[in-house]
C-alpha cells in the first residue's frame, strides 16, 4: 500500500541523511522532565533474581562500522542494556538485510519465534496475529510503559497505536516516526526566477507560468532543451507528481473521506482528471522531459544538474538527495534554489497528503516469560532520547567512543522509534535560533544542534552545509512543515490497517494499471477521457470490493 511504501521510503532516507545523531528526529519535540519518568530506567520486575535474558533476531546493517572485537552479538550497546536494566539480549541469529526477511518468514512459518523481534510490514504482523503466535501486550504496556513512553505515541492523534491493535487489543509496539516527514514541497531555481523577473509561486497558475517560462526561455543556458518541471517514471514521491496533484486537491494512492463520511480512493477522484489534463497540456507544449517515463530520480537529476530543469516537487529532504548533487560541484555552490509550500489551484489552501509514518512493529512472543523487559528496553530508548545530550545517551547512540564517528551504532539498539512531531517542532525553533544566532533555544537537542551548527558553517562559506541550511533556515522546509501544521494543511491517509484480502490479491495489478494509464495520458498517447475508462476498470477489477473492505475496517474504528 502507498502509505506503507512512503513510510519505508522515508526510513531509507533517514539512513541516507546520516547526521550527528541517529535518524533526523530521534529526540526532538518529545522532551519531558526526568521526574516524569520515575520508572523509565527501573530494571524489570524480577531482575533482582538475576539477569533476565531476552532472545531476538537481527538484521545486520551493512553500514555499521564495528570497533575491534565488537559485533551484533557482542557490543557496547547490548552491554549497556545488561548493565542498566539487567537485561541480556541474545541474538538467535543475525542475517544481512537481504536475507533477513527470508529467514524471518521461514521462522514464522515454523512457529519458532524468539521472545521479541521486529517485523517490517502489516502483512507480517497480521500473519502473526492470525497464527496466534504473539502476545496481547495491552496490559503489560499499560503497566510498564512510562508516562514519557506513552506520551511518545500520542502526537499523531493515536493512529500509529491504533494500527498495532486487533479487536481492540494491542498486539505490537509501533516503530514510530513522523507522519509529517512525508509531506511535500515545491522547490524552484530562485536564480532563474530573478533572471526572468518571475514572481515566487503562490498559486498553481504561478507554477504553470514558471514552468512555461523555464521551458521556453532556457534561463540556465543549457546546450540541450530545457524543461519546466522534473518528473520520473514512478509518478509519485521525489521528483514526482504527488505535490502537483495535491495542488489540485487530489490525493493519489490514499483513502479519503467523502461528503457522506465514506472512504474513497484518491486516485480515481475527479480532481485527478483535472490535474492529469493539465500535465498532458504541459507535455504537449514541451515543458516536461519526453523521456521521463523511462527515468528514475537519479537519471532525471542529470537534467537538473545540467541546468535543464529548474522546478521539482519533493519532500523536506530534497536538498539532501538528489538536489545536492546538482547544486554543489567541486566544492562550490553552482545553483540557487528556494523551497515553497504547495500552491493551490483555487482559493482553498493546498494540503499535503501524509502517510502513517511508521517503520514497522516490534512483537512479543506468546511464550515470552518477561514481556515487561521488552517494554523496559522501549522505555530506555525513549528516556535517552528525551533528555538531551548525556554520556548515557552517547553510549547507546555511539558505543564506547561516546562520539559520533560515522559508525552508526544507534542501529544496534533493538527497538528504535523516532519522534512523531520532532521536525515539525524544529520548524518553530531552528529558524529563530539561526536568525538570532542563539543556540540556547535548541535546549540541547542533538539533531537540532547539528543542523544549527551546520547552517552557521554554511553562512560562513562552507557550502557542504547547504542541504541542512535549506531545511533549517528561516523559510526552510522545516519552517513550512510547521506552518502546514498551524494552518491545518495535512491530509492524512484515512486507511492505516493491514492490507485487506482483496488488496493482497489485486492492488499490485490495479497500481500497475494506474501507472500505465496516467503515464499514457500525460504523454498524450491516449485521450484524457481514458481516465474515465480507468476508473470503471479499477472498480470492476477489484477496486469496488477493496473499497467495501476498507469501509468495513473504517466502521470498526469509530
Amino acid at each position: 500500500m502507498g502509505t506503507w511504501l512512503k513510510s519505508m521510503t522515508f526510513g531509507i532516507m533517514c539512513s541516507a541523511l546520516v547526521l550527528v545523531s541517529a535518524c533526523s528526529n530521534s529526540s526532538s519535540g518529545s522532551k519531558v522532565s526526568p521526574s516524569d519518568s520515575s520508572s523509565a530506567s527501573a530494571p524489570p520486575s524480577d531482575s533482582t533474581k538475576g539477569i533476565v535474558e531476552l532472545t531476538t533476531v537481527r538484521s545486520n546493517p551493512s553500514d555499521i562500522k564495528w570497533d575491534p572485537g565488537e559485533s551484533m552479538d557482542k557490543n557496547a550497546v547490548y552491554d549497556a542494556y545488561e548493565k542498566d536494566l539487567g537485561i541480556h539480549i541474545k541474538n538467535l541469529w543475525v542475517a544481512d538485510s537481504k536475507q533477513f526477511n527470508q529467514k524471518l518468514n521461514m521462522m514464522i512459518a515454523s512457529n519458532d519465534i524468539p521472545d521479541f523481534f521486529s517485523v517490517g510490514d502489516q502483512m507480517q504482523l497480521q500473519q502473526l496475529i492470525d497464527s496466534d503466535m504473539i502476545m496481547d501486550i495491552s496490559d503489560v504496556f499499560d503497566k510498564y510503559a512510562t508516562p514519557e513512553t506513552k506520551a511518545w505515541f500520542t502526537k499523531d492523534g493515536g493512529n500509529q497505536m491504533k494500527s498495532a491493535k486487533s479487536d481492540g487489543k494491542l498486539m505490537a509496539i509501533p516503530l514510530a516516526d513522523s507522519p509529517y516527514n512525508s509531506s511535500y514541497y515545491l522547490w524552484v531555481r530562485k536564480d532563474w526566477l530573478k533572471k526572468l523577473n518571475l514572481p515566487e509561486p503562490k498559486t498553481m497558475q504561478d507554477v504553470l507560468n514558471i514552468s512555461e517560462a523555464f521551458a521556453k526561455q532556457n534561463p540556465g543556458g543549457a546546450a540541450g532543451k530545457s524543461f519546466g518541471m522534473a518528473m520520473n517514471k514512478d509518478l509519485y514521491g521525489t521528483y514526482g507528481l504527488t505535490g502537483f496533484f495535491n495542488g489540485y486537491h487530489a490525493y493519489p494512492q490514499t483513502w479519503q473521506k467523502d461528503a457522506d463520511g465514506k472512504l474513497v480512493y484518491g486516485s480515481i477522484q475527479p480532481q485527478m482528471k483535472t490535474a492529469l489534463k493539465q500535465l498532458q497540456d504541459m507535455y504537449k507544449s514541451g515543458q516536461i522531459d519526453p523521456e521521463f517515463g523511462t527515468k528514475d530520480v537519479d537519471k532525471e537529476n542529470e537534467l537538473v544538474a545540467g541546468n535543464q530543469i529548474g522546478m521539482a516537487y519533493g519532500e523536506f529532504w530534497l536538498s539532501a538527495w538528489p538536489l545536492e548533487k546538482a547544486v554543489i560541484k567541486d566544492g562550490k555552490q553552482v545553483q540557487e534554489w528556494e523551497v515553497y509550500g504547495l500552491p493551490s489551484i483555487d482559493g482553498s489552501p493546498a494540503k499535503s497528503q501524509v502517510g502513517l509514518g511508521l517503520n514497522g512493529y516490534v512483537v512479543i512472543s506468546k511464550n515470552c516469560k518477561n514481556p515487561e523487559a521488552v517494554i523496559q528496553i522501549l522505555n530506555q530508548w525513549v528516556k535517552i532520547n528525551s533528555n538531551g545530550v548525556t554520556d548515557e545517551r552517547n553510549l547507546y547512540m555511539n558505543g564506547k567512543g561516546l562520539k559520533e564517528n560515522g559508525n552508526l551504532y544507534f542501529k544496534i539498539n533493538p527497538i528504535r522509534l523516532y519522534s512523531q512531531d520532532g521536525n515539525v517542532q524544529a520548524g518553530a525553533v531552528l529558524p529563530k535560533a539561526i536568525q538570532e544566532k542563539d543556540p540556547s533555544l535548541l535546549k540541547g537537542d542533538p539533531d537540532w544542534t547539528n543542523r544549527y551548527d551546520t547552517s552557521l558553517h554554511y553562512l560562513n562559506g562552507d557550502v557542504s552545509g547547504w542541504l541542512h541550511w535549506m531545511i533549517a533556515k528561516p523559510g526552510g522546509s522545516f519552517s513550512i512543515m510547521n506552518q502546514y501544521l498551524q494552518e491545518n494543511r495535512y491530509q492524512p491517509d484515512e486507511f492505516f490497517g493491514a492490507p485487506t484480502e482483496t488488496m493482497q490479491d489485486k492492488k499490485s495489478i490495479l497500481d500497475a494499471k494506474e501507472q500505465e494509464t496516467f503515464t499514457k495520458i500525460i504523454m498524450g498517447q491516449v485521450s484524457i477521457d481514458e481516465f474515465d475508462k480507468f476508473v470503471a476498470e479499477w472498480k470492476s477489477l477489484g477496486g469496488d470490493k477493496i473499497t467495501q473492505e476498507v469501509n468495513d475496517w473504517y466502521a470498526k474504528q469509530k
